[in-house]
């Protein structure tokens, strides 16, 4: 396969500022709406809590707790919370980093956690991973090209070294880095670029789905809007799925077609994206979306302070876990499970105030 760079991408110097596309987003994906590619049912991960000699559990960190969602090929779904909620672990949870508890994680109608041998691996060629720190994820003492090729040696085990290599200077080109990066190591570079060879490293088996953990918080703004542009010019040539996981929401908006919202294990809301952003209906999203800051002073809107902290995840509130914090919480709030329901299409929320 030839591929050449984005022209949006600088190749020579690609941490040069920019900006990103006007008229990209979400409308850009590539794929049909109702095209399931992965989906999670009642996915659940508890952590158990061991003290004494002879490691009794004691308890149970509840990360994820009943997580359904889908996302559709070639779509970008965005997981926003706090720090803690469990989106990171639900992204494992869809690589099979990490078993779960409970519940299914279903791709092309398999269930992956009860893949095992040849089929495990074939699935592990179909998803990827870009992880938040690119000066960690990296490993030091491999070149470039090394780090690129490493996923080829595993799952093209009859290619040759030079088409190994030949592969990896197009997936270099296609992500913006020239040839002569092939045989430096991961220090000579710049974070931004560190995060392309991880880009270019994750492109490697040709996967369907990628799981982007918070991929650009770590990067400055500039170096983030290279980033974001390039996820974009990707999909569209690829039509690469991505679980996007951040907390920055504004880079949330621009990217995402769907968003799901998560809050100490539970998803509390999900919806298309320009929906949940103009009309969010939980009273945590529409915390969390008055947090972020307006550049125009003359636009000033209305903050919603949270008091008290965020509960412990071994220890959760009964009824709704925000409740503890929730500015409009009712006695209902406070008991039992909290129904979820869908107030229009393509939207749910778990909360009293639409039961």
């Amino acid at each position: 396969m030839s591929v050449t760079a984005p022209e949006s991408v600088s190749v020579n110097t690609p941490d040069s500022a920019s900006v990103i596309h006007a008229g990209t987003g979400p409308g850009r994906d590539t794929a049909a709406a109702d095209e399931v590619l992965i989906r999670a049912e009642n996915l659940t991960k508890h952590y158990p809590i061991k003290s004494g000699v002879f490691g009794r559990e004691t308890g149970r960190v509840r990360a994820v707790d009943g997580v359904s969602l889908t996302v559709h090929r070639g779509e970008t779904y965005s997981l926003v919370g706090e720090s803690g909620c469990g989106k990171s672990t639900t992204g494992r949870l869809f690589l099979r980093l990490e078993k779960p508890t409970a519940g299914s994680v279903l791709m092309d109608g398999r269930d992956i956690t009860q893949l095992r041998g040849r089929k495990l691996r074939t699935f592990r060629r179909q998803v990827q991973v870009v992880f938040q720190d690119p000066f960690s994820s990296l490993n030091p003492r491999m070149t470039v090209g090394g780090i690129v090729e490493e996923g080829l040696v595993i799952h093209e085990p009859r290619m040759t070294p030079m088409a190994r290599r030949e592969r990896a200077r197009e997936l270099l080109a296609l992500t913006g880095l020239g040839a002569d990066a092939l045989d430096r190591f991961p220090h000579e570079f710049s974070g931004g670029q560190r995060q392309r060879v991880g880009l270019a490293r994750a492109l490697a088996t040709d996967p369907k789905f990628l799981v982007a953990d918070e991929a650009v918080s770590a990067l400055d703004v500039s170096i983030q809007a290279q980033i974001i542009n390039l996820l974009q010019d990707l999909q569209e040539r690829l039509g690469i799925a991505y679980l996007f996981i951040a907390h920055d929401l504004a880079v949330v908006r621009h990217l995402s077609r769907r968003v799901g919202v998560m809050y100490l294990g539970h998803l509390v809301e999900e919806g298309p994206a320009a929906e949940v952003f103009s009309d969010p209906l939980h009273p945590y999203t529409r915390a969390l979306l008055s947090a972020i800051p307006e550049p125009d002073p003359d636009r000033r809107k209305k903050r919603v302070i949270l008091t008290g902290d965020v509960p412990r995840a071994d220890n959760p509130p009964a009824g709704c876990r925000f409740h503890t914090r929730c500015p409009e919480c009712r006695p209902e709030c406070t008991r039992g499970d909290i129904p979820e329901v869908s107030p229009g299409p393509g939207r749910r929320v778990k909360c009293v105030l639409y039961a």
